[in-house]
């Protein structure tokens, strides 16, 4: 080292002040609300998830074919269907109520049977229409290859 060189202390009073405490303050305030807006952000304005399972995949795709008079039965037909095997009713049943939380679907009751779960019919949402294009177009862009919009 040379005689003449400072050392990291000396350059760092003479090019890093130090800050008052006011704008100590100040900055550690700006700090803190972007952590809340971070952390506490709105999440109905998040895009929702493109990825899906083959099976959640096939289950939205069925119920949007059915366009609102898609029964549960009729569901796991039409998935067993697109799937081109069998499936298990009890889990297309599960992912539909788990999708009706997500606000993926909706169910209405049958008029004459309301409290019989095996009676309602499921219909998309927006978001559930959304999710399902957006992840038939991930599909899409998948199946064309990681090369295809260089052809």
């Amino acid at each position: 080292m040379k005689p003449n060189d400072m050392d990291i202390d000396e350059i760092l009073k003479r090019h890093l002040p130090r800050p008052t405490p006011e704008e100590a303050d100040a900055a550690g305030e700006r700090v803190l609300q972007r952590i809340r807006a971070l952390r506490f952000s709105d999440t109905s304005k998040e895009p929702k998830a493109v990825w899906l399972p083959k099976m959640n995949l096939a289950i939205l795709a069925a119920v949007d074919e059915l366009q609102g008079r898609g029964d549960p039965i009729r569901i796991i037909l039409k998935v067993a269907e697109l799937m081109e095997e069998m499936v298990s009713g009890g889990a297309v049943f599960l992912i539909l109520l788990m999708m009706e939380r997500m606000e993926l679907v909706t169910s209405s009751p049958d008029p004459n049977e309301p409290d019989a779960l095996d009676k309602r019919t499921f219909q998309l949402t927006g978001d559930g229409r959304e999710t399902l294009a957006a992840a038939r177009a991930r599909a899409a862009r998948r199946a064309a290859g990681p090369l295809a919009d260089f052809a």
